[in-house]
């Protein structure tokens, strides 16, 4: 595949990874400041299906990582962007919405 679908492939990959990190940390920190009693069943729920969202998404990229090239070189390259792009991508949402405040 071309390098410019690679590209578009890292991004929504960082993009879908930005969005479960938004919606499963802003709701596992609501959780225990809301509810009576905590760990709770809707923190189990939500703690499994950010799991299997992150895991699906990884089942995701590992399979078009292995069918976007045969050559060997050219996975491993798009393979260490991929690796490297996923912690700055928590990095970025860490930096986001640190400096919100709670209203």
């Amino acid at each position: 595949m071309s390098r410019i679908n690679n590209w578009i492939v890292i991004f929504i990959y960082n993009l879908l990874l930005f969005i479960i990190f938004y919606f499963s940390l802003k709701t596992l920190v609501e959780i225990p400041v809301t509810a009576k009693a905590f760990p709770n069943s809707n923190f189990f729920l939500v703690l499994l299906s950010t799991a299997f969202g992150i895991v699906i998404l990884a089942l995701g990229v590992r399979r078009y990582i292995f069918i976007s090239s045969k050559d060997e070189k050219e996975r491993r390259k798009l393979r260490t962007i991929i690796i490297l792009t996923t912690p700055m991508t928590f990095i970025i949402y860490l930096i986001a919405f640190s400096s919100r405040t709670p209203t």
